[in-house]
């Protein structure tokens, strides 16, 4: 089994091939492409994300991306509760630098799966869970107190199951495929 890919190793693979970006939002974007679509495929993805940047980025850099897009489908699809969004670690980032890194991911997550606001209809618990990672994407990432620490906490554990939520009410909604 391959070794699990954290936030610290997609932040180097972007700056080894010194690509612009934040890989908080992109493994949001990620996360809510496969929401969408459990079959979107890795090029999808990072066609979407880098654009005609896509052919600079290095061999080294492109099998960590790689590895990201085959470990966030596997948590996604198995279902096992193991998703967590890509953010940096406590000892990585301050509380400020966390939360911003959180508001980036859901920005790229509300890209990834389309969400085009409260007027749109979505199954479930969806709509709700979409309109409140709305909000996140506008944190104050001023914040450093103990009390912000414990809210980040919160507002990350929330994001997390809330997408597996999405994840789960989409899948329910989708056409049986035939075999």
């Amino acid at each position: 089994m391959t070794q699990e890919v954290n936030y610290l190793d997609i932040l180097d693979a972007l700056n080894y091939s010194s690509m612009p970006g934040s890989a908080a939002e992109m493994h949001g974007l990620l996360s809510g492409m496969l929401c969408m679509d459990t079959s979107a495929n890795r090029q999808q993805w990072l066609e979407q994300f880098f654009g005609a940047e896509l052919d600079a980025i290095e061999d080294e850099a492109l099998a960590s991306l790689e590895r990201l897009f085959d470990q966030t489908r596997r948590q996604l699809v198995d279902f096992d509760f193991s998703f967590e969004p890509l953010l940096p670690a406590d000892d990585d980032e301050d509380v400020a630098g966390r939360a911003h890194a959180l508001s980036e991911w859901c920005h790229g997550f509300l890209q990834g799966i389309g969400y085009q606001g409260a007027n749109s209809r979505w199954p479930g618990e969806c709509a709700e869970i979409l309109g409140d990672i709305l909000e996140i994407v506008q944190l104050d990432t001023l914040a450093s107190s103990e009390a912000d620490e414990v809210a980040y906490t919160e507002l990350a554990e929330y994001v997390r199951v809330g997408v597996q939520v999405i994840h789960s009410e989409l899948r329910s909604q989708a056409p049986p495929s035939l075999h």
